[in-house]
């Protein structure tokens, strides 16, 4: 008789090896304002990834600061999925170890975000954002680690408090791999997986199902800053547009 933990891998590689070899097609850019272009991306039209066109820093020898503060992450203790292996732990936010979304933690209305002990500790991260990154302010900025040999559930996280025409007003998340394992896989529902590497910067679409696993033997570590863009929306804007179109024109040749 299998194990739960045996049941839920086997549920893991079911999804993986439902999607990992959907065949991406090229999606054009439609002739939109640039705001709408944007607001295409994020409603799951165009490509559900977008790899952002600039040279990530290498901040591996930095996330070792988060050695002694990882957490669990809503594993199967919390009741949001049968998730294993899955800690994290931030660097701006409520505190290092409040690394859910602010309602879990009684909170009435948002609080007010900080740079935690942890975040301190990660100057070269913290300056990236404070001064690179085209965001005004951010809410959570995470260490994200998900063991070798772990998984993280099939599962979105779609709002329903989120539209179109309030998109802005959220705090938009983007994923940064500083390690990242070859036999470690993110998988998107009907779109195959995302192209990964160590020291590159996604925004992906969230609000479809998706899960990762992490097949090799070493710890996959992530960062997510969810941003929010203020006066910076423009500048976002235009580079999420400009990444995408280099993205289409290299799918596209490859067709």
């Amino acid at each position: 008789m299998r194990s739960q933990r045996e049941t839920d891998y086997l549920d893991q590689i079911e999804f993986y090896n439902a999607y990992k070899d959907v065949k991406i097609t090229p999606k054009p850019l439609p002739d939109y304002s640039l705001e709408d272009k944007v607001k295409w991306i994020f409603s799951g039209h165009g490509y559900h990834w977008v790899e952002f066109d600039f040279v990530m820093p290498n901040w591996l020898n930095e996330s070792t600061h988060a050695n002694d503060y990882y957490v669990a992450h809503r594993d199967i203790f919390s009741g949001e999925g049968t998730h294993h292996g899955w800690s994290s732990c931030v660097l701006h936010g409520i505190d290092t170890d409040k690394t859910n979304v602010w309602q879990t933690y009684g909170y009435e209305s948002e609080p007010i975000y900080k740079w935690t002990e942890l975040g301190c500790k990660t100057k070269k991260i913290k300056t990236f954002f404070d001064c690179v990154f085209p965001a005004e302010q951010y809410a959570r900025i995470r260490f994200m680690k998900l063991a070798a040999g772990g998984w993280i559930s099939p599962h979105n996280d779609f709002s329903p408090m989120i539209s179109l025409d309030n998109l802005f007003d959220y705090p938009l998340p983007i994923n940064i791999a500083i390690d990242h394992p070859d036999e470690c896989y993110m998988t998107i529902k009907d779109n195959g997986c995302v192209p990964f590497k160590s020291n590159s910067a996604f925004m992906v679409n969230i609000f479809n199902d998706h899960s990762v696993i992490n097949n090799s033997s070493k710890d996959r570590i992530h960062l997510i800053a969810h941003c929010y863009l203020g006066n910076k929306r423009k500048e976002f804007c235009e580079l999420i547009v400009s990444s995408y179109e280099k993205q289409h024109a290299k799918i596209q040749s490859q067709v």
